[in-house]
């Protein structure tokens, strides 16, 4: 096992420098026996703190084999069925496409089969405490899928939010209390949490770094709070942590106590449920399928399974040969590198006595490509289509306003002293960056880099701006964010000024106050209807425009009516 441990410490060392990661955390086992758990690195570079094996790091979307654990064993004990829509055990869900409604379950939950993409910006990007996770699965019925039900696989943290919150529900909580009552605690997993806050307190943790696009240098980042997505991803965890894990994922017991996940949950897990689209970049294997929470490939005649995960400033991977009886963990301080997907790779070769293959000089490549790309893109992003000759369609300040999608929420768009400034959620607030006619960037900051948001104002049939459409889900079209009316000015002194009496000849229009913020109107003796705010004194009345002047006339599609005096 020694000379083992000092061969596998040498690859690590080796990637490690070429592919320049401060510092990461590597555990092998093999036939049930630890063959190395060490840190190598700096997990804090200003402070010159070394990488241990106690120390904590965000494990991203590796995450969601726990909650396929958690899922899997209710189904075990016979408290949830895997093809059961979840209709049924949460009233009222719904999903945009009705036959999705009818038939999603937890299984098509776990293996990214709903026909939603990603739509990740609406629990990124939200304000601390503004949603729940009962917010984010009312959210679904009003996100718009690219694919039918079933049909294609495509990646969704907001079906793991809401399988995960399922969980909780059936055991009795939350989906914290879940994972520990069944997976942490019977593990001795006693330093692994969900919280970024309490991740930072404790003495051994990793600092976040990430290396933007265009730039050779890595830089320190702010930690992500992944609470509101936790089942998707807010596990922390270290390698004495994700040892017992490792060992249960391969089907043996701890500490002398019986394997925790049968043979049926793990098989469960493991199982092929989705095809992979063609094209899914799988580094060195061959594609076989996805389980629940595990891709599976075939590495060299051998089945493999894995998960990783990517967040601000970590990157990790999980990955086993159940039928070899070996196992790697994977944990980095550098967001989306592809060290953690060429050590277990090279690991394996090792422990399967393979010749080995030049898996890191290869991966290091393809990584160095796709960052060259992504800068080209970037440039070419943000040069394309501005043209001095497009200039803004109306003064800067006539788009300024609230503006709200039913799930995505508000995108709040201010003038201040020729410039505009947008804030999306909790995402900072940013400059509009005109690029021609009424387009714009929304220039923010999303995970160490600047992150473009474009959004087109667009106009009703009075020319007034009435909704912008922001490219939020790169996989769909623009979505439209209708303009909220601003009712700040309408104040007890002006709605009681507007309520009366007004004629055009012999037919009369009654203006009422209804509520405290809230007109009616009845003309002709109709039944009263809601005057909605639009804009100063103008209102929609079953989708016409009226208008009140200070001169004491109601401007109508039917004519001038003239206040009573």
């Amino acid at each position: 096992m020694a000379d083992l441990a000092a061969q596998i410490r040498h690859l690590v060392e080796q990637e490690r420098a070429r592919f320049d990661v401060p510092g990461c955390a590597v555990l092998v086992v093999k036939d049930g026996e630890v063959v190395l758990a060490e840190g190598f690195g700096r997990r804090d570079r200003d402070r010159d703190l070394p990488v241990t094996a106690q120390t904590l790091f965000p494990i991203g979307s590796s995450t969601k084999t726990f909650t396929a654990a958690v899922c899997a064993s209710l189904v075990d004990e016979g408290h949830l069925e895997w093809d059961r829509p979840l209709r049924e055990y949460l009233p009222g869900f719904r999903m945009h496409d009705p036959v999705a409604t009818e038939l999603l379950s937890v299984r098509d939950c776990l293996s990214h089969r709903s026909g939603l993409p990603r739509h990740d910006v609406l629990w990124y990007a939200a304000a601390e405490g503004s949603l729940d996770r009962d917010d984010l699965i009312a959210a679904l019925s009003d996100l718009p899928p690219t694919k039918p039900f079933r049909q294609v696989w495509q990646y969704n943290n907001l079906l793991y939010v809401t399988a995960g919150h399922l969980a909780g529900k059936l055991s009795g909580g939350s989906f914290e209390d879940a994972v520990r009552r069944r997976l942490l605690e019977p593990l001795g997993m006693r330093r692994t949490n969900f919280s970024v806050v309490e991740t930072q307190a404790d003495a051994d943790h990793s600092q976040p770094y990430v290396r933007a696009i265009g730039e050779t240098e890595t830089k320190e980042v702010p930690y992500a709070p992944l609470d509101l997505a936790g089942p998707a991803g807010s596990i922390n965890s270290s390698l004495e942590d994700m040892t017992p894990w490792l060992l249960t994922l391969l089907g043996h017991g701890v500490d002398g106590k019986p394997q925790l996940l049968s043979d049926a949950v793990l098989a469960d897990l493991r199982k092929p449920t989705m095809p992979l689209p063609e094209g899914t970049p799988f580094d060195v294997g061959t594609p076989v399928g996805y389980g629940l929470a595990l891709f599976i490939e075939d590495y060299r005649g051998h089945r493999l399974t894995h998960h990783g995960g990517n967040i601000d400033g970590f990157s990790s991977q999980v990955a086993t040969i159940a039928d070899s009886g070996v196992g790697v963990v994977v944990l980095t301080n550098l967001g989306g590198t592809s060290l953690r997907d060429a050590l277990p790779y090279l690991i394996f070769d090792v422990l399967l006595g393979l010749d080995p293959k030049p898996h890191g000089e290869r991966l290091f490549e393809r990584y160095q490509a796709l960052l060259t790309g992504a800068a080209q893109a970037k440039e070419r992003h943000e040069t394309i289509s501005r043209s001095a000759d497009l200039p803004p369609v109306r003064s800067l300040a006539d788009y300024a306003g609230r503006y709200v999608h039913p799930a995505y929420g508000a995108l709040t768009v201010r003038h201040d002293d020729g410039v505009l400034l947008g804030r999306y959620q909790g995402l900072a607030e940013g400059r509009l960056e005109h690029r021609h006619l009424e387009v714009f960037d929304l220039v923010t900051y999303v995970g160490g880099e600047d992150y473009r948001l474009p959004v087109q104002f667009t106009h009703d049939l009075e020319g007034e701006v009435d909704a912008l459409a922001a490219k939020i889900e790169p996989m769909l079209d623009a979505l439209r964010f209708p303009r909220q009316p601003d009712t700040a000015h309408l104040t007890d002194e002006l709605l009681d000024r507007l309520a009366g009496t007004y004629r055009l000849g012999p037919v009369q229009a009654v203006v009422a106050r209804r509520g405290d913020v809230e007109l009616v109107a009845s003309i002709a003796g109709s039944e009263p209807k809601q005057l909605k705010p639009v804009r100063g004194t103008t209102f929609s009345l079953d989708g016409a425009t009226v208008e009140f002047l200070d001169d004491g006339r109601l401007i109508t599609p039917s004519g001038d009516f003239v206040r009573s005096t």
